[in-house]
């Protein structure tokens, strides 16, 4: 992997604070560096339309980037290639580190404050929109990410009346299920990223935020007897019957495992972010708290089954652009009322309190429900250096390939060794 930091001096590219003069109300275009797609790309249109409206003196221009898989790869070959914007879409606190840590962003803790954003984000959001002290943007978006997608008709037809509550009662629906003449219970989508959502949601159950901290900054070694344990909990869960075979597993991205549920109807469960809400809404008109529900991530008993992991898109300031004043008031637009009651109206949830709850339709209320009754952190892939965070997912790859008590430590001493190398 390339780290931005590295190669900056040797390119001879300079990072500086873009001047603008101060004036009363900014003009021109700002630039928005955005690779998402989908009902993410959608909504954010929204929000410019919005935007330019109320503001007829900005446009806002945005700069696409294109890239399969993970796609800080595409983000760093535009910024390298002397791409300059105002802005950029991201989704990974240790990529924000990076970019921080070559000089590209623009800490914004001045106009946090000049602008009273306090009154929006608790304290939570602004300690996990910091690096290293300062802040370099405002998140509009976060999702739920410890709930399992199913359609409450499935767990009727086999005699249930709830999602179930615990880890023995939900891995118990695997073979009535499959009697019911579902193919796999469980959709794991094992092609890029999918299959870790549960080693990770399993590991919150047994250890709490704490654990995923620490092994995010690596205080803790991957062969931690908590990682060891969540590991057996997943080879459980797939000696149970869980899952589709291999082939199909590794040939599944989280949209596939999405289609299977909702359209095929081969599946019952799904365990992904909440992009699903909107996906289901919008392409497979589906009624949310209906037709599908999110179900808490099972409870172990452990001291931790209201604890939760969430993931957050943010937009982040930077010191390549032209138009630092039309950059602030876009991240204002997005955490008031306007901005924010788009985004919450397509489905999304958002961490600024500029939207009530009830705003919500009742998926979506759900998860923040969750949410707020427990610990929060973040997944703990979106924490990890790229290097390490590639060699995770496919050592889990392999492991589920073979996912039986022998192959556990040799998975977790094979991360090890890159982490060691990685911070």
């Amino acid at each position: 992997m390339i780290r931005l930091g590295r190669v900056l001096g040797a390119l001879g590219i300079a990072v500086t604070m873009a001047c603008q003069p101060a004036s009363a109300q900014p003009t021109g275009e700002i630039s928005l560096m955005n690779w998402l797609g989908g009902a993410d790309a959608a909504v954010i249109k929204q929000v410019i339309a919005g935007f330019e409206a109320k503001y007829p003196d900005l446009t806002i221009k945005q700069v696409p980037v294109t890239t399969s898989g993970d796609q800080r790869g595409g983000i760093r070959t535009a910024l390298l290639g002397g791409q300059k914007v105002d802005l950029i879409i991201n989704a990974w606190p240790a990529f924000r580190k990076e970019l921080a840590d070559a000089g590209m962003l623009r800490d914004v803790s001045s106009v946090w404050t000049e602008k009273n954003w306090d009154s929006l984000l608790s304290p939570t959001w602004r300690e996990l929109s910091t690096t290293d002290g300062a802040v370099y943007g405002v998140p509009y978006i976060f999702g739920y990410r410890s709930g399992i997608w199913h359609e409450p008709q499935d767990l009727t037809r086999i005699g249930l009346t709830a999602f179930p509550a615990d880890w023995n009662g939900f891995t118990a629906t695997f073979e009535p299920l499959r009697k019911a003449g579902f193919a796999e219970p469980v959709a794991l989508p094992g092609k890029i990223y999918g299959h870790s959502e549960w080693f990770e949601s399993l590991l919150l159950r047994v250890g709490g935020p704490e654990v995923i901290n620490e092994l995010a900054s690596h205080k803790i070694k991957w062969t931690d007897e908590r990682l060891v344990k969540a590991l057996q909990f997943y080879s459980e869960m797939m000696a149970k019957g869980c899952c589709a075979d291999i082939q199909t597993i590794y040939a599944s991205h989280w949209d596939d495992a999405a289609d299977r549920l909702f359209v095929d109807r081969s599946a019952n469960y799904l365990l992904i972010g909440m992009w699903i809400n909107a996906r289901a809404r919008s392409q497979y008109h589906l009624e949310p708290g209906k037709d599908y529900a999110l179900g808490k991530f099972p409870a172990f008993g452990l001291g931790h089954d209201d604890d939760s992991l969430v993931d957050s898109k943010e937009v982040l300031a930077t010191n390549l652009g032209a138009n630092a004043e039309g950059a602030d008031l876009f991240l204002d637009y997005l955490i008031n009322g306007e901005g924010a009651g788009i985004i919450a109206k397509a489905g999304f949830t958002v961490p600024t309190s500029a939207v009530d709850i009830s705003a919500y339709d009742p998926v979506a209320a759900s998860s923040v429900g969750y949410v707020k009754a427990g610990k929060v952190h973040f997944v703990l892939g979106d924490m990890l250096p790229g290097q390490l965070v590639d060699e995770y997912r496919v050592a889990l790859q392999k492991f589920i390939a073979n996912p039986v008590e022998a192959q556990i430590m040799p998975t977790l001493e094979q991360i090890e060794a890159v982490a060691a190398q990685s911070y």
